[in-house]
């Protein structure tokens, strides 16, 4: 995972201007997201207990209902920059270990998903982030 700790000059240069604007500027922090708000996910989607926080980003699971599919969702506040993935492990004859499956997805102050992938039989998914202001990683737990 060594290509996601890369980043160019600028995107650094970018976040340090952000950051340096807010603390001159007087901003006031934002309080890290408890939950997500009804309108933004339904209750049913929501996978409980495969969250990840790593500083002031996280991460969490939804699935689909209709299909059991699943997408992975991430947040970052007060001028953190993450990048997030989601990932999936598979059991069995022709199984594999954590390998990520969606697009890698950049934010900053913002929320970003995934789009929903396959998690059938013999296969569990998560979702990774690492945070660059603080250089730390982490994962959920794996939704089965």
């Amino acid at each position: 995972m060594e290509f996601l700790r890369t980043r160019t000059r600028t995107a650094a240069l970018g976040v340090a201007i952000a950051t340096t604007a807010t603390l001159f500027v007087g901003a006031t922090a934002q309080a890290a997201p408890a939950q997500t708000r009804q309108s933004d996910v339904s209750v049913q989607d929501y996978i409980p207990g495969k969250d990840v926080v790593v500083g002031q980003c996280k991460g969490w699971l939804n699935k689909r209902a209709s299909d059991g599919y699943v997408q992975a969702v991430a947040q970052s506040w007060n001028n953190h920059e993450c990048v997030f993935v989601l990932q999936r492990k598979r059991l069995g004859s022709g199984g594999y270990d954590w390998t990520t499956v969606s697009d890698t997805y950049w934010i900053l102050n913002q929320k970003k998903a995934t789009g929903y992938h396959w998690n059938g039989t013999n296969a569990g998914s998560r979702v990774c982030l690492w945070n660059y202001t603080t250089g730390g990683e982490g994962c959920g737990e794996g939704a089965w």
